[in-house]
């Protein structure tokens, strides 16, 4: 029988209830803003633009490395808030634009919910065998029941299908998605909702757009963000791909390195030195690209770096460049690379290619944004050098 004193009781527990449910929304912390550009720092190499949006409730930044601990810097032209991170914790606040709009802001300690979700059939570690073929990395795998090529790039930030293999898979699109590659910048078609297999692992509701720039017998590119919450291993030296459920004793053997993540797509550290200059900049760790390196506009627009580049020759606008590269404790000795015009709008990032990567058995963690490499039986393996440089010129001149 509930008495007087009860229903007084429950109304003061009720009423205390409201009291902090009202006290919490109204003590959310709140910073200002006159524009709708903002900027984020996470952790000390993360930065990047960001652009208030009052209709999102919330927009959510979701942390580089979500697995450890971070500062999150959040800065608009009149204000700041510093957040402090625990891993799996979400962290709301509002910027008020102009007095009068209120952009929901969540910064995640998670990642993404739309990453590949592998479904695993046997204990780790796991180990897959692949093939290399100038110089990529490629696995025997299946979509949707169909035989099909798969390359691993830890350079893709998107999966994609060769043109010419979607009509043998009877791929059905439904969606579009923007591509940033060597054709260009395209609005693409998107397939979702694929099936894909390599060995016995499996995922669901893989998005595939459909792009033009591939080999003719690549069918399939998929990159480091089916393994986005795993540690990888590429051993060269017995073509085994291995997937870790925590890091291998063996990573002691490896120099080890910090990377962060651009689409999940790895950028490491790299020394080079030029016209006796030294430099050290982040480069995409690319091993879908079958060349040496790349200098992109991320360097050349930044400290004068293109000015200060002495070409061997400039071809189409980009200065081709000789230098010295060390990776791991190996020098890399009078590489020739091209250099990206600034004045040129491409987006394109500095990079090392799988020509010069392939040299190293590599450790991904990804878990806690670590990279461990070690030299291997490819190390004297020859990539695009002075002397590469000077029979192509001479070839070309005869």
């Amino acid at each position: 029988m509930i008495t007087f004193k009860h229903k007084l009781f429950i109304s003061l527990i009720i009423l205390i209830f409201g009291i902090n449910a009202v006290y919490a929304q109204k003590n959310i912390r709140t910073i200002t803003a006159a524009s709708k550009k903002a900027s984020i720092t996470d952790g000390k190499n993360v930065k990047l633009d960001w652009n208030l949006e009052p209709d999102a409730r919330p927009d959510i930044y979701y942390l580089n490395i979500p697995s450890k601990k971070s500062i999150i810097k959040f800065k608009t032209d009149k204000d700041q808030l510093t957040i402090k991170t625990q891993p799996g914790k979400k962290y709301n606040f509002v910027v008020l634009l102009n007095g009068k709009d209120s952009c929901h802001v969540q910064i995640a300690s998670i990642l993404p919910p739309d990453l590949p979700d592998l479904k695993k059939t046997s204990a780790y570690p796991i180990h897959l065998p692949f093939k290399l073929i100038n110089s990529k990395i490629f696995f025997d795998g299946q979509v949707n029941g169909k035989n099909v090529l798969i390359q691993f790039d830890l350079g893709a930030g998107t999966s994609v299908i060769n043109k010419n293999a979607s009509g043998k898979i009877g791929l059905e699109f439904s969606s579009h998605t923007i591509v940033s590659n060597t054709n260009g910048i395209n609005k693409e078609k998107t397939s979702l909702h694929n099936i894909l297999k390599i060995n016995n692992l499996e995922w669901e509701k893989i998005p595939l757009t459909e792009v033009g720039n591939m080999e003719a017998f690549e069918d399939i590119i998929i990159g480091n963000g089916f393994f986005r919450d795993k540690i990888i291993g590429i051993d060269y030296d017995k073509l085994e791909f291995t997937i870790y459920e925590s890091l291998p004793a063996e990573a002691d053997q490896y120099k080890k390195k910090p990377v962060f993540y651009v689409q999940n797509r790895p950028m490491f550290k790299v020394k080079f030195v030029h016209n006796t200059k030294k430099y050290d900049f982040w480069f995409l760790f690319d091993t879908g690209r079958n060349g040496s390196m790349l200098l992109g506009n991320d360097f050349t627009q930044s400290d004068h770096n293109w000015e200060n580049l002495q070409p061997l020759t400039v071809i189409n606008g980009r200065k081709i460049i000789r230098l010295d590269a060390f990776i791991a404790g190996i020098e890399f000795k009078d590489i020739v690379t091209n250099a990206s015009n600034p004045a040129v709008p491409n987006g394109k990032a500095s990079l090392f290619g799988n020509q010069i990567l392939k040299h190293f058995n590599v450790i991904l963690d990804n878990k806690t944004g670590t990279l461990y490499l070690k030299s291997n039986s490819l190390i004297h393996e020859p990539y695009f050098n002075y002397q590469s440089y000077l029979k192509e010129m001479s070839s070309k001149s005869q």
